[in-house]
């Protein structure tokens, strides 16, 4: 596929509509939206389509299509496409199902597919097509419901019925292509991606996401958008873990695949919603009002019951928003402006009825509120038509509107109900460019992701662009490394392990004097992957008689397993630790390697306190990533308690990635837990390590 083979398939100037009846109503959906390019129907057996002419063949049109709707059978598509692409067309939509989803000889089906297209832009097969609102062309064999509009959101999806419903929102969201996906036997969600970001009139691309195929792709189309200033925002669906992992390592059961796309979607600055309604009112946002420049938010209200809704849900929802208190100088002057006490001036702000319906007492009261924050919200809920006399209303409207003119802020009015935002106040909101929210969650979910994404941008466009490390399965099992092979390994690439010896039964006791305590005792062999649980690790072992006695419990426990013959490691115990952490790697197709940071010890899997990155990654993340960890309290100094030393915790976050990219070929996975966290300026030691490596 060529560049300009996809800029023909999305703005074409002449249209081949191949069938009969799923053409016919791609045709009639063509017209509906206004196409005005040369449409071509082509099919033997009929004498025309929609009132038009049909050619008998392609080659009988006069000149390569520069798209073409193929609504034949799954066999026929072949052909079809293959005349197509000898003929000079630019791309191609197949419609027809019967391809790798059904596996067997689908398969071979879609490969055949796949090499007929040539250097054509394929869309499908498997889906319902391609609409673009912007130029009028819908070569979309289905029912739609949007209109014409001159910019707009773009939308990607992975499920065809989907795409038909997010076209019939209404929402006043302006779209301006909208794209089902089908089995992506040709186009990738990359190169929709990229061929959309060469279109100035798309302000933001959405995504309703299943998997993805190709992550570094991805990772670099969402760079280019990154750097466009296009915001994606993604709807993935699958939270729930599956997919086939390796089961012996506390982080394969932590960084399961959601926890992955996340970090993916993290790191390229990708935009996440969980709800079509978020994914609609967050791509209106970005659409009607731009990026803003931060988090900070300024709340409007008449009332003191919605004033404390938005706290609740933003508390609830844990959204990344800042909601700044005016300094006494602004608290005073809307005091006087509006005639409520100073004390009652606050963030989320209930102006209280006083000027209700007063447009010219409203718009300086609000002017003054929209100072010192990056987004402004009112929330206005409109009576329902012949219910009542919305003018009060509209004056709250268009005081906010002549506030939020001229000023470099994103500016939204919310309904907390959906329904209560009608058409035509929608349409004035977008016009003076004031998104109109509908639903509260939904525009609280918007306005964050909104502040957030404008936020860290600057900071995701500083570092260099450094897409994922590819992923280089490996079937066999591998080797599990005994602990001390294990540290050994890993403080090759800078770990901090305390000092140990592997010494058979027989001189463990002698060992332990040499070392001196207090002390951990292990048992090391291939079938410990768990030690605790198998009873081969003591603790905190002072004397030698202690020693001798938990060596001895320690063979009778064993004794008869596959792991009778295990030697054992004796360690220097740390005892000033202040937390315990888990770092972790993972390789995980279609990701790569991954690194894993969560609160450690026996209780990881169950408090579920993890993030995971990436690699390659910085310290920079590293210490972001620490900072969303609940563990971050204990390492800043918890009630009293020293401060941990972070530093060392994050310099062993890095050498765990060093040796993850050094050893990406042979990989499987690793903890380090726990990794034992002393104060500030003491380091951080590697108290348990467990190593999985292919040939």
């Amino acid at each position: 596929m060529t560049r300009a083979s996809l800029r023909r398939l999305l703005q074409p100037r002449s249209i081949a509509f191949i069938g009969g009846r799923h053409a016919e109503l791609a045709l009639r959906q063509s017209r509906a939206i206004g196409y005005d390019g040369a449409v071509w129907p082509v099919n033997p057996k009929r004498e025309s389509l929609g009132g038009i002419a049909c050619y008998p063949s392609i080659a009988a049109l006069p000149e390569a299509p520069d798209a073409a709707l193929v609504a034949v059978p799954a066999a026929p598509t072949v052909d079809v496409v293959r005349e197509l692409n000898d003929a000079g067309a630019g791309g191609a939509v197949c419609f027809a199902t019967g391809f790798a989803e059904v596996g067997g000889q689908g398969l071979h089906l879609q490969q055949a597919l796949r090499e007929a297209a040539g250097d054509m832009a394929l869309v499908g097969p498997n889906c319902t097509g391609l609409l673009n609102y912007l130029d009028g062309a819908a070569l979309w064999p289905d029912e739609q419901g949007g209109e014409r509009c001159s910019r707009g959101a773009a939308i990607l999806s992975q499920s065809g019925n989907v795409a038909i419903n997010l076209t019939m929102q209404e929402r006043s969201l302006p779209l301006s292509y909208v794209i089902s996906l089908g089995n992506q036997a040709g186009l990738g969600i990359a190169d929709y991606i990229e061929g959309l970001l060469e279109d100035p009139r798309v302000t933001a691309i959405g995504l309703y996401l299943e998997q993805l195929h190709d992550v570094p792709a991805f990772a670099s189309a969402a760079r280019q958008a990154l750097e466009k200033g296009v915001p994606l925002v993604v709807l993935k669906l699958g939270a729930s873990e599956s997919g086939a992992r390796s089961v012996m390592s506390h982080t394969s059961a932590l960084a399961g695949s959601d926890a992955l796309y996340q970090a993916l979607f993290e790191r390229s600055g990708v935009v996440r919603v969980d709800s079509p309604a978020s994914l609609l009112e967050t791509l209106k946002l970005f659409t009607v009002s731009g990026i803003p420049a931060g988090r900070r938010l300024i709340s409007l209200s008449c009332s003191g019951g919605e004033a404390a809704l938005v706290g609740d849900v933003v508390e609830a929802r844990s959204l990344p928003l800042e909601f700044p208190q005016p300094d006494a100088a602004r608290a005073a002057r809307l005091s006087e402006l509006l005639r409520v006490p100073a004390a009652a001036v606050a963030n989320p702000f209930d102006y209280n009825t006083a000027h209700w319906g007063d447009a010219a007492a409203l718009e300086p009261a609000f002017a003054e509120s929209l100072e010192a924050v990056d987004m402004g919200l009112l929330l206005l809920d409109y009576p329902r038509a012949g219910r009542g006399d919305p003018a009060a209303w509209e004056a709250s409207e268009q005081a906010f509107i002549a506030a939020s003119r001229g000023r470099n802020q994103v500016a939204a009015i919310a309904s907390t109900l959906a329904e209560s935002l009608p058409a035509p106040v929608r349409e004035r909101l977008v016009a003076a460019g004031i998104a109109p929210l509908q639903g509260l969650s939904e525009a609280l979910t918007a306005l964050a992701a909104a502040g957030d994404y404008g936020a860290r941008r600057p900071a995701l466009l500083a570092e260099p662009a450094a897409p994922p490390l590819p992923a280089a399965p490996l079937t066999a099992e591998g080797r599990l490394l005994n602990e001390a092979e294990g540290k050994a390994c890993l403080a090759g690439y800078g770990l901090s392990v305390p000092e140990s010896r592997v010494v058979p039964a027989s001189e463990v006791v002698a060992t332990a004097e040499a070392l001196g305590g207090p002390l951990v005792l292990k048992a090391v062999h291939p079938a410990l992957a768990h030690k605790t649980e198998a009873g081969a690790v003591a603790l905190n072992l002072r004397t030698k008689d202690e020693v001798a006695e938990a060596l001895a419990a320690m063979r009778d426990r064993l004794a008869g397993g596959p792991a009778s013959d295990a030697a054992f490691l004796v360690e220097r115990m740390v005892e000033d630790s202040v937390a315990e952490v888990i770092l972790g790697l993972q390789v995980s197709p279609p990701f790569g390697p991954s690194l894993l940071l969560g609160s450690g010890g026996i209780l990881a899997e169950l408090v579920g306190d993890s993030v995971s990155l990436l690699l390659p990654t910085s310290q920079a993340a590293v210490r972001e990533a620490l900072a969303r960890l609940k563990v971050s309290r204990l390492l800043n100094g918890w009630r009293g308690r020293p401060a941990g030393d972070v530093e060392a915790l994050v310099q062993a976050a890095m050498a765990l990635a060093r040796f993850a990219e050094a050893e990406a070929d042979r990989l499987l996975e690793c903890d380090i837990n726990p990794l034992l966290v002393r104060p500030e300026g003491q380091g951080a030691v590697a108290a348990d390590v467990l190593l999985r490596l292919g040939s």
